[in-house]
């Protein structure tokens, strides 16, 4: 991986970070396995019962290590997770700066997989991202207001860095 191929994706004030093949196929696969199927559920499941807690994970220093390179930044992790947004889930657009999450700034997501319908990373500002397998993101989670576009076929399963 060239740290040199990270893209830049801006609209207004909106800025995402994007680097394709973060993670290898055989990677994602193992971190998709980590986290159970979900399907369709009629309403959105809460937070805590489609994660998984991965803040110890390997995954986590190589995350680290290429954001504070990048970025020439200092961070720490405050949290990892392996998420499923279930079929028919979403995340309206916010921001993060209440719930335990006000001493975060940055977020970074690595997409498990991309055989589902829906699911587009979108911002207030218009920048919209179809995941793909491995595809790594990162932005500032408390100025970038984003959510997640309505799951339509197959759980779209993520690992979710939270930075301070």
């Amino acid at each position: 991986m060239k740290l040199n191929s990270v893209k830049e994706i801006k609209s207004g004030n909106d800025i995402v970070y994007v680097q394709e093949n973060f993670l290898s196929e055989e990677q994602c696969d193992e971190y998709f396995k980590k986290i159970k199927d979900i399907g369709y559920v009629k309403e959105v499941l809460p937070w805590n019962t489609r994660v998984v807690k991965i803040t110890k994970d390997p995954i986590v220093e190589k995350v680290t290590k290429f954001i504070n390179k990048q970025f020439n930044l200092n961070l720490i992790v405050h949290e990892a997770e392996i998420q499923n947004h279930h079929v028919n889930s979403f995340s309206p657009l916010h921001i993060h700066e209440d719930n335990g999450r006000e001493n975060i700034i940055y977020n970074s997501l690595i997409y498990l997989n991309d055989n589902f319908d829906g699911g587009q990373f979108f911002t207030k500002n218009g920048i919209s991202i179809k995941p793909k397998k491995g595809m790594f993101t990162f932005f500032n989670g408390q100025t970038v207001y984003h959510g997640v576009k309505r799951i339509l076929k197959n759980d779209r399963k993520t690992l979710i860095f939270w930075w301070k």
